[in-house]
Order: C-alpha cells, then structure tokens, then sequence
C-alpha cells in the first residue's frame, strides 16, 4: 500500500494526505463529542440544554463526589502515563516532525482523560484534546504518504486547527489560530492546506457536533461610543487577561509530574468540588459561567466569581491536570468585559453591557492565545454575532496588543 502511494505524484499525495487530515480530525471532533456527553450522563444524570440545569438538579452531594473521584483516577492515570511515556505538545510534535514519533495510544488517553475531566466538571477547557489528537493524526498521515519534513511540519500545524474546528464548528477562527499562535508562514500553499483541513473538519463533524452558535445572545449593534468602550475595556480588561496568561503559563511549566501528583491532584480537585457543591456555576470549563452572564443573570460579587474561576483554572493546571485555557479565558473575558462596562456606569457613562462582554473576550482571548484576529473570530464565532462589529472588537484587540508590546517591552 506505502509502495502504491508514493508512486503517486508528490502533489497528489499532499492532496489526500490533506483531505484524509480533514475528514480525520472531523471524526475526532465527534467523537470528543460523545466522550464528553457520555461522561456527563454518567456523572449527572441525564443530559440537560442547560448544562447548569443538568448540575444542579444532580445535587451537592454528587456533585462533590464526583470530582472527588475524578482527583483521584486522573492523578493516578497521569502519573502512570507520564513516568513511562513523554507526552509531546503540538509545538513539539511540528519540531520534532521526522525525527521522533509521539506515542499514539499514550496521545490518545492522554487526549481523552482531558476531555472526560471536563465532562466531570473540572474547569479547565477541552479544547487541548482534539488539537493534540488531530497533530498526531496528521504526523502519522504525513509519514504515511511520504511527505518531505517541511510538509509535514505544516500538516501536523494544519491538524491542531482542524481539531480545534471540528469541536467548536469556528473553522476560519481556527485557520487564524493556526498562522498566528502556531506561527506558520504566511504562504498561499499554506492557505490553502489550513483551509482545506479546517473547513472539511467542520463539516465532517457538523451533523452531531451541531452548526450553531455555541452560546446563545442576542444580536448585538456598535455606534460612536462603542469605539469610546472599546478603548476603556481594553484598557481595564489587557492587565487581568495578562495576569491570567502568566499564570496559566507558570501552572504549565511547574505541572507537576513526579509523586507528589498522586496526593496533589486529589487535593485540588477536592477544593473545587467543595466550592461547586455550594456553587455549582464554577463547574465546568466555562461555558457555564459564560452563558450565565450573556443571559443576563444577576451576579452580586462578580469580581470574585472572575477571581475564583481564574485560580481554579490554576490550581488544577499546576497541581498536574491538563487542558486548556481558551474556554475559561472566553468566559473570563465575557465576565470582565461586564464588570468594566457596570464600573462606567457608575460613573455616569452608560453603554451597552452586552457589547462590553464580547470586547472583553476579544481582548481576553487576544491576550491569552497572543493572537488578537483569532480573539476577534473566536468571540463572534462562538456567539454566532455579525461581523458588523469588526471594528469595535479590531480597534479593542490592537489597544490591547499595544499594551501588551509595551508591557512586554519593559520586562
């Protein structure tokens, strides 16, 4: 069969390598899907529209076992893949590309423990795993067919966003995400592989994973003074997504991996699920949250839910979980976009709360991810809002990155 595709004209060979990567992490992305829903009818009971709804009406005494357990099996399984295979991240993966090969089945659990925790409730995102399933597919695919290592190194890019794409159906956000967080050339071929793989993940996957919006807000409209918000929210929101960020980075690179996860991790999860049986709006990556402040519900101490979801995120990252940042970073931003917009109010300047969340995502994402288009794609994809408001969230995403060049710049 090898023999059979390298016959084939070089062209031709990146074409079906291409295609079969799209239709591949399509597939990853739904069963991600039912990986995630699977574990949370295991663990809550049936599943619900309102993924609040469904935890609350589990209980604060299933609630807090759950995540007991889940403490307790994930350190137990991280420690045991870890002291006998090297997990490899995507960058690794692209460095690596032809001179070593990630372990499949060990990137595989290790893909799949990150998005039943999620489904148990932890709050990190799950976005890490269909990225890092669909990188390994695209190695193997890029071997397979021959691939010379340049190629490769871009197909296994071009994997990490299709993964991303196939689970959140926000195919041009992830083709963003691939050039700037990933750092692939900006070449017409490169398009056109990114695109390729992007947009076929999406629709491979639409049919169980669903094409909406994945959360649910009403229209959204920008005037004159929503430039005015823009500037103020990316002002007040860059120095808390930059705190955020420096803390997500310290958690990933302290994670602990020796023994002391196997009493560490338990711990963590232990404090989150006191935390959440009481208040079961931190569960979760996020999304919950989000969705919460986008309805419109009333939160009395909004600054410290922000507060607590960001150190939560923490200490299950550095206590030895994985998983990633860009769900609660979203949920994070829709928070602090609010709260900037309400501190406006009180000094006499009223504008429109609901585009102050997005401007706060934006700029949250922007910051986090280090990549301000894909913030702005990110937050109207995931919100299902009009492009109309590409200049508002463009003009908060570039004060945002010149406080970030500043603030890095000093360093």
């Amino acid at each position: 069969m090898k023999e059979r595709l390298q016959s084939l004209p070089y062209g031709w060979r990146l074409l079906l390598a291409t295609l079969s990567l799209g239709i591949g992490t399509g597939l990853v992305g739904i069963a991600c899907h039912y990986l995630l829903e699977g574990v949370q009818r295991l663990a809550f009971g049936q599943n619900r529209a309102d993924l609040l709804q469904q935890f609350q009406e589990a209980g604060a005494l299933r609630r807090f076992l759950v995540l007991c357990v889940t403490g307790v099996l994930a350190a137990g399984f991280w420690y045991v893949l870890q002291s006998r295979h090297k997990i490899l991240s995507i960058r690794k993966q692209i460095d690596l590309a032809g001179d070593r090969e990630p372990a499949p089945l060990a990137h595989l659990l290790h893909a799949s423990m990150q998005v039943a925790i999620v489904g148990a409730g932890a709050s990190v995102g799950k976005e890490g795993a269909p990225r890092e399933v669909g990188a390994l597919l695209a190695g193997h695919l890029g071997k397979a067919f021959s691939l010379a290592i340049k190629e490769r190194r871009v197909l296994i890019a071009c994997g990490a966003g299709a993964g991303l794409a196939a689970v959140y159906q926000v195919p041009f956000a992830s083709s963003l995400f691939v050039f700037e967080t990933l750092g692939l050339a900006y070449h017409w071929k490169n398009f056109v592989l990114v695109l390729s793989s992007t947009y076929l993940a999406t629709w491979v996957a639409q049919p169980i994973v669903g094409h909406g919006a994945i959360y649910h807000m009403s229209p959204v409209h920008w005037s004159a003074s929503s430039l005015f918000q823009a500037v103020i929210v990316a002002l007040l929101v860059t120095p808390l997504a930059l705190a955020f960020r420096f803390l997500a980075n310290r958690a990933s690179r302290k994670r602990r991996k020796d023994g002391t996860i196997l009493w560490a991790l338990p711990v963590a999860f232990m404090v989150l699920a006191a935390i959440v049986s009481f208040y079961p709006i931190f569960m979760g990556n996020g999304q919950v949250l989000a969705q919460a402040l986008l309805s419109g519900q009333p939160f009395s101490n909004l600054a410290l839910t922000l507060a607590v979801k960001g150190l939560l995120v923490y200490l299950l990252l550095r206590n030895g979980a994985y998983g990633g940042t860009l769900t609660p970073s979203f949920a994070l931003g829709i928070g602090s976009g609010y709260l900037a917009t309400l501190l406006l109010t009180v000094v006499g300047i009223h504008l429109d709360p609901a585009l102050g969340m997005l401007l706060g995502a934006t700029v949250f994402l922007g910051t986090t991810l280090q990549a301000p288009l894909t913030g702005i794609a990110l937050s109207l994809g995931f919100t299902g809002q009009s492009w109309a408001l590409i200049l508002p969230l463009a003009l908060a995403a570039g004060v945002s990155y010149m406080i970030q060049n500043r603030w890095e710049n000093k360093r």
